[in-house]
């Protein structure tokens, strides 16, 4: 048995209703207890679409909070919804996108296509942030311009698991923590893919390969060595607060659902115990 601990790294602001994502069961977890230390959730909620749990808190300015998730390796994997496509323009490939898949990455059979496919998003980006992620204001994840565009794991991940969802490959954006080895602790809020085809790994982070100079992808998550744990499954996730309802563009941490940090994360911090 292992122990994934989150923690604030500064107490709450403010006060206001925030919330936590319910970890997933993946292939590698499978939770078995989650506790609270500082505070106690007055239950759970789902986004509008029901694809999305989240513990909801009713927090006080100054509160500290510690949540301690008990979990098995390996796991379960995915449950079946998880490769379910939301209704979030970041969950949806357009049309430019699949006919720029059709031309620059031919049609073979799924153990050589789905690499080469991630191999594809791999040679368009460099790492680094933009002002805004990619597909913004769009209706769909866009086809990539000539050359290497920048980008973070939240754009190379949500651009990959809409191309592979284009060729009909169930494919998930898992969001959670990588902790670095030889860090005693770390921030969340990385992503990386999970597909489900057969004779292929279900699990790739092409933005550590780009961000490391490993330009050649292969399915480890960890081209620079370290831990990960899953927190939340998806882009996009819309809850219903007291105004309104309020997008997130995942859940990774303490996110606020009401008050002045409404749609804010509060930087959360996360580190394990055997």
């Amino acid at each position: 048995m292992a122990i994934f601990e989150v923690f604030l790294e500064e107490p709450v602001p403010s006060a206001g209703l925030y919330l936590f994502p319910v970890p997933p069961n993946t292939h590698e977890q499978k939770i078995q207890n989650v506790t609270f230390e500082g505070i106690e959730p007055q239950g759970t909620v789902w986004d509008v679409q029901g694809r999305t749990e989240a513990y909801l808190f009713a927090l006080n300015a100054g509160d500290r909070s510690i949540i301690r998730i008990d979990f098995e390796e390996p796991g379960p994997g995915l449950c079946e919804d998880a490769y379910v496509p939301g209704t979030s323009a970041f969950e949806q490939p357009s049309q430019a996108l699949i006919e720029q898949i059709e031309i620059e990455v031919p049609a073979a059979p799924l153990e050589v296509w789905v690499p080469a496919l991630i191999q594809f998003v791999a040679d368009h980006f460099n790492y680094g942030a933009r002002e805004t992620h990619l597909g913004t204001g769009e209706d769909s994840m866009p086809a990539l311009e000539c050359g290497l565009t920048p980008g973070t794991c939240v754009d190379m991940h949500t651009l990959a698991v809409a191309a592979l969802r284009a060729i009909g490959v169930p494919s998930a954006y898992v969001m959670g923590a990588h902790i670095a080895e030889g860090r005693g602790y770390g921030s969340t809020g990385h992503c990386w893919l999970n597909l489900k085809c057969d004779g292929i790994s279900h699990h790739w982070d092409i933005s550590h390969h780009v961000q490391y100079g490993v330009r050649e992808m292969t399915p480890k998550l960890n081209p620079k060595p370290g831990r990960r744990f899953a927190l939340s499954i998806g882009r996009g996730p819309e809850f219903v607060g007291q105004d309104g309802p309020v997008t997130y563009p995942s859940l990774s941490g303490f996110q606020g659902l009401t008050g002045s940090n409404t749609a804010q994360k509060l930087r959360t911090l996360a580190r394990f115990y055997e």
